[in-house]
């Protein structure tokens, strides 16, 4: 890509306002280095709610090998602001003298569908690579035809309201000619009809409501098409029975066209043989990576009920050797006869220390008491003067002790 071109995308992608400029700009520069034919722009776009929006588009043609010939067909990509991880909307866009054949990849608006599209995963989907199975989807299945005046047919064909030919050619040629590369004929399975139209009447609009571009110029119709049991009973029959002479018709033509015939359907059965089983592979694929997930979650679930037994272990065996302390010490007291007093089993060394302790489980008897005038009165066993005169009393009982062990604490020099 020349510097000014690079300088050209970069204000695009600028007036797009795209929110990844640089994965942007890197996937479309790919994309205009391995398809000359497209140039970038900005466009308006309508969604589907109506709502309408300036987004960079790449506008041109993609080249195609449909039944032995090569051709362009013209298509529109619309980029959206999250570009490339977004894919874009695709669509064909259809000459002045085209009509879209709607299929299973192309609707009758031109929208473009495909799984490449539906399943877009950046990095691994960028947009050339699209591009190359738009290509493959196109050489398969034609997503166009050609509408032809009856000024543009040769008077061969005037006994013919039909004709058969391919939708674009790659190459502008003159009237009146095919193009060099073509097949003389589409041997079998034709893509898609050419409706003639009166010369006095104006072109039909394009399906999709794109504009069309004018630098293409159409092409006549081909020869008609022959039904495949005479091709093979009578060869040569095909140059002389509808006005054109053996001399335009070799059956290196003949072979050529049928050998395109064979490669198509060749390939559409490889493709089908080969589908299913890559399919079967991503989803045993998907099932590996579900199992060595399912795995690591096993292993770390069995290292932390390790970690735990350990923990436990170790806590059984604390309080295993207090158990026996304090048994040891039951048996030694019992056997010594000594009368032991439990109340006097923990007391305080100082008097100040004796005082607040005092003063804390009285505070707390005093708590435990208006917790119980409170039940009763639930209950009903008291009147609400009874259980108010009670609780004034504690109350007033409960704020001494916490004032007296407030001061005893300042004293102690221990913390409020």
């Amino acid at each position: 890509m020349s510097p000014q071109a690079d300088r050209d995308l970069t204000s695009l992608i600028r007036r797009a306002r795209m929110k990844f400029c640089n994965e942007a700009k890197e996937d479309l520069v790919n994309v205009l280095n391995n398809f000359k034919d497209l140039k970038p722009d900005i466009s308006n776009f309508t969604f589907g709610d109506g709502i309408n929006k300036n987004c960079l588009t790449l506008d041109g043609t993609i080249p195609i090998h449909y039944k032995g010939g090569n051709y362009h067909i013209p298509v529109i990509l619309y980029f959206l602001d999250n570009h490339p991880y977004m894919g874009p909307h695709c669509y064909v866009k259809p000459t002045q003298n085209m009509r879209i054949k709607p299929s299973k990849v192309v609707d009758s608006a031109g929208r473009i569908y495909l799984p490449y599209l539906s399943e877009w995963q950046y990095p691994n989907y960028d947009t050339a690579g699209l591009l190359q199975v738009i290509t493959i989807s196109f050489q398969e299945k034609c997503p166009v035809y050609t509408v032809v005046s009856p000024a543009n047919n040769s008077s061969g064909n005037n006994n013919h309201s039909t004709s058969q030919q391919p939708p674009y050619p790659c190459s502008n040629p003159t009237p009146n000619a095919y193009p060099s590369v073509s097949p003389p004929y589409p041997s079998v399975d034709p893509p898609y009809p050419t409706v003639e139209h009166p010369s006095n009447l104006m072109p039909q609009p394009n399906v999709g409501g794109f504009p069309a571009p004018t630098h293409y110029q159409p092409v006549p119709p081909p020869y008609p098409s022959v039904e495949r049991s005479s091709i093979s009973a009578n060869p040569t029959a095909l140059g002389t029975g509808y006005g054109y002479s053996n001399s335009t018709i070799q059956p290196t033509h003949i072979r050529a066209s049928l050998l395109s015939a064979v490669e198509d359907k060749i390939r559409q059965k490889v493709r089908n043989k080969i589908e299913i089983p890559f399919a079967e592979l991503q989803s045993v694929d998907a099932n590996l990576r579900d199992l060595h997930s399912g795995k690591q979650k096993l292993r770390e679930m069995m290292e932390s009920i390790t970690r735990d037994q350990q923990e436990l272990d170790r806590i059984l065996g604390v309080y295993t050797s207090k158990k026996e302390e304090f048994e040891k010490a039951l048996k030694t007291t019992e056997a010594s006869g000594s009368d032991l007093n439990p109340e006097d089993a923990i007391d305080a060394q100082k008097l100040v220390h004796k005082q607040i302790l005092r003063c804390y489980v009285q505070d707390c008897a005093i708590d435990d008491t208006i917790y119980s005038l409170g039940q009763s009165l639930k209950r009903g066993s008291i009147n609400l003067q009874t259980y108010l005169k009670h609780v004034r009393q504690l109350s007033h009982q409960q704020f001494q002790h916490r004032l007296l062990m407030q001061k005893c604490r300042e004293r102690a020099h221990l913390p409020i």
